[in-house]
């Protein structure tokens, strides 16, 4: 009769659930993983470097001054605005700015006033055998005629501007991806020369200006990039380590203990001795096979072997008569 094939253990629910959960976590892992790669260049460092650069939250008032459209890779080492972040530039529109510091509602004039003093106040310093250029003589330079350049940086008190030629970004990596920025939109509106529009500048770099700021979407962005993907990362690694230490480490001990069970009583005798070929467990152990294996020989013998070699027997009887 042929043996029944052994039909698959259909799996518990316990195991479906352990299965479907491991699974959950591993995706979790690995999309949590490129999710925070991802969002690294995009969001994450552009949101810390426009906490770094503080900006003022209060706007300046600012007026387009020079526009240069430049073409070739070394004129490009800036642009007003680039959609992608990633790719080189070979052709570049460049804005500067003149801007002059606003302020809030709740200040007067004169605080005003005294305000701009002090952004715009230096240390005094002492120099050791300084000496101004104004005093030196160039005769070289005096019968060459120079091209007239716009200045930049800022400006002394009795200056209408606080900073001029500043350049002006959309925002601070001064590129994007629409809809979200749009440069054809952005060149439209702040290009014209004379152009005036609220800016915000930086305490820390005052040449760079950008035209919108929300410090508080900002920071929400930076809370919803950071909080989803690491702490999502952090949960699946913990539970994928304690259930490869603890759960499945277990489930594989249980299976082994049968065979480890099977395999330490064939080492071992009834006394509980090891087995070697030089212990009377083995030599009986040894007699007790050889009798089997000799009782199994005679049983299988067929029976056509003795009648061959018992004298024939004639089953005819005659009689005299």
């Amino acid at each position: 009769m042929a043996d029944e094939e052994k039909l698959p253990i259909p799996p518990t629910f316990l195991e479906k659930v352990l299965f479907y959960t491991t699974a959950t976590f591993v995706l979790l892992a690995i999309f949590s993983l490129f999710a925070f790669l991802f969002l690294v260049p995009f969001v994450i460092e552009p949101a810390f470097t426009t906490i770094f650069m503080q900006f003022d939250p209060v706007p300046a008032l600012c007026v387009t001054a020079q526009v240069k459209h430049l073409l070739g890779v070394s004129n490009c080492s800036w642009a007003s605005c680039r959609e992608g972040c990633t790719k080189d530039l070979y052709e570049c529109t460049q804005i500067r700015v003149n801007y002059k510091l606003g302020y809030a509602a709740n200040i007067s004039a004169t605080e005003y006033e005294a305000l701009i003093r002090a952004e715009r106040s230096l240390r005094n310093y002492d120099y050791e055998n300084y000496e101004s250029p104004i005093d030196k003589n160039y005769p070289d330079m005096e019968e060459q005629e120079l091209p007239e350049a716009i200045p930049t940086g800022l400006m002394g008190n009795d200056s209408e501007w606080y900073f001029t030629g500043a350049r002006l970004f959309p925002n601070v990596k001064g590129c994007g991806y629409p809809p979200i920025l749009n440069c054809t939109i952005f060149y439209g509106k702040y290009k014209p020369i004379g152009t005036n529009y609220s800016c915000y500048y930086s305490r820390v770099d005052p040449g760079l200006v950008i035209t919108e700021l929300d410090m508080w979407q900002n920071t929400l962005n930076l809370v919803y990039a950071m909080a989803i993907p690491i702490p999502s990362f952090i949960i699946s690694v913990i539970y994928l380590t304690f259930a490869y230490f603890k759960i499945y480490n277990t489930e594989d001990e249980s299976e082994q203990a049968p065979l480890q069970s099977d395999a330490e009583a064939m080492a071992t005798g009834d006394d509980g001795k090891p087995t070697t070929p030089g212990s009377d467990t083995f030599r009986e152990d040894l007699a007790c096979f050889g009798h089997q294996l000799k009782m199994q020989l005679a049983n299988e013998k067929p029976k056509e072997g003795f009648e061959s070699n018992s004298p024939a027997i004639s089953n005819s009887a005659s009689l005299s008569g």
